[in-house]
């Protein structure tokens, strides 16, 4: 075992990489073929049947119109919805997602959910970084030597207010959708199983009690 550092090394010396000479690959593509075996009495004539027919159904499904349905255009199975028309939106609201499932209940937020999703909004909003830069430096003049630990956590307790503070003074020289922003979420929000988002499927951790 102590000569192991030593023979890989020199295996990556000769052989180069490993991706361009491992198994796996190949391992995996046998076990598709595998799966295509109906007949263990025939198993390569199996195989190659079911090959030749997946390969014939995959070309031809090349000239069908749009609207049909093929293994090539179909619908991921976590869609999200696709891009989102960004023209008119902040930025953090121009993101894929969408709820799947029907709609549990719309309940009223609690003040401290209520609070996270206003600052979670705004400090990932590429519209509002202006002002949080504004808020930072302001800060600075007030305490020359405050740590960027402490400034973030000033941060986190300050700024919204802050912010609706400076918007409210200022309110005829800004976007019309950040002065939106500056008023909050709203207090009701409707709850679902889980959503789409990226290709990936999320559940809310009810589902799971």
């Amino acid at each position: 075992m102590e000569h192991l550092p030593i023979h890989l090394p020199y295996e990556a010396k000769v052989g180069g990489p490993v991706q361009y000479r491992w198994m796996y690959p190949f391992e995996r593509f046998l076990h598709h073929l595998k799966k295509k075996v109906k007949n263990q009495a025939c198993v390569e004539g199996s195989i190659c049947e079911a090959y030749i027919i997946q390969e014939i159904s995959s070309f031809c499904s090349m000239y069908f119109e749009s609207t049909v349905e093929t293994r090539l255009n179909r619908v991921p199975r976590n869609d999200d919805g696709g891009d989102v028309e960004s023209v008119g939106r902040l930025s953090i609201f121009s993101h894929p997602g969408r709820p799947f499932g029907p709609m549990n209940n719309a309940r009223f937020l609690e003040d401290g959910e209520h609070y996270a999703a206003e600052l979670y909004v705004l400090m990932n909003c590429e519209e509002i970084y202006p002002y949080v830069e504004m808020f930072d430096e302001m800060a600075k003049k007030e305490c020359v030597n405050i740590s960027d630990k402490e400034l973030e956590k000033l941060r986190d307790t300050r700024f919204p207010k802050w912010f609706r503070q400076f918007v409210a003074k200022h309110k005829d020289e800004i976007d019309p959708r950040v002065v939106e922003m500056s008023y909050g979420p709203g207090r009701i929000a409707q709850c679902y199983k889980g959503c789409f988002t990226n290709g990936f499927k999320f559940h809310t951790p009810r589902l799971w009690e």
